[in-house]
């Protein structure tokens, strides 16, 4: 164990002996019996005060703010050079639903938030009718972290130049439920070459955790007649396993 690991282990031990005296000092000052705090996971407050040295090969041991930081210096494949801004992903922490789509739009890469553009205003009209919000419950995020110019297609060595960070970014938003939108993300994720098609209907399992998937919502919108209804029927299979209430109807 190196020294920085050490002090970071003996930090989180300080802290969990602070709140037994708290309870000691709670009791002597009311002269009544508390129940002692459980013990708690200091991690995310470890990483504020003591973090990790920056390692920009190995994003698997970032935290949040340390991967947010590696996004935004990343050089790993050409689309650094054409970007405005990187745009890593945003929303509730930790989640009840994780949606990784494919890329960045032209509002996305000019703003550096994701899911701004028509395609994310589209989007929060499937999500908001079931409660899920990326204020309240929800973590918004994208295969790719910068936009590919004119909006086309991620090669190959896009993608796998983002998907570490894209894994790294799944295990700390810790998602009860993912909802894989669009052909890219799917059979990145997924490691497939099947299409959404194929893919929507049933559940996928990513590093155990369930996964869903469905067409992206600038597809939707490029051609509604078609998929609006094939949607519906995905997102009521997110609401069903969240136990959240559809529409007009009461649990």
């Amino acid at each position: 164990m190196s020294n920085i690991e050490e002090k970071r282990e003996a930090l989180a031990q300080d802290l969990q002996q602070f709140l037994y005296y708290c309870d000691q000092a709670e009791e002597m000052i009311t002269g009544k019996e508390v129940t002692p705090s459980p013990v708690m996971d200091f991690s995310s407050l470890v990483d504020e005060i003591l973090p990790l040295p920056l390692d920009k090969d190995a994003p698997e041991g970032a935290s949040m703010k340390q991967l947010v930081r590696m996004v935004q210096e990343c050089t790993r494949c050409p689309l650094c050079e054409t970007r405005t801004h990187t745009v890593f992903g945003e929303g509730a922490l930790p989640s009840r639903l994780l949606v990784i789509g494919e890329s960045p739009g032209a509002d996305e890469d000019a703003t550096g938030r994701a899911f701004v553009g028509k395609a994310g205003q589209y989007l929060d009209t499937w999500l908001t009718p079931l409660g899920l919000s990326r204020e309240t419950n929800v973590y918004l995020s994208n295969i790719i972290k910068c936009r590919p110019p004119e909006n086309r297609t991620p090669h190959v060595n896009e993608i796998s130049s983002c998907l570490p960070f894209v894994r790294r970014q799944i295990r700390l938003v810790k998602p009860e439920l993912i909802l894989l939108i669009g052909g890219v993300a799917s059979k990145a994720l997924l490691d497939t070459d099947k299409g959404v098609g194929e893919l929507r209907g049933r559940f996928y399992r990513y590093e155990g955790v369930p996964v869903l998937v469905t067409y992206h919502p600038a597809g939707v919108l490029r051609n509604m007649e078609e998929l609006k209804r094939p949607v519906w029927e995905d997102l009521k299979k997110v609401a069903a396993f969240l136990n959240l209430t559809l529409p007009g109807r009461s649990r």
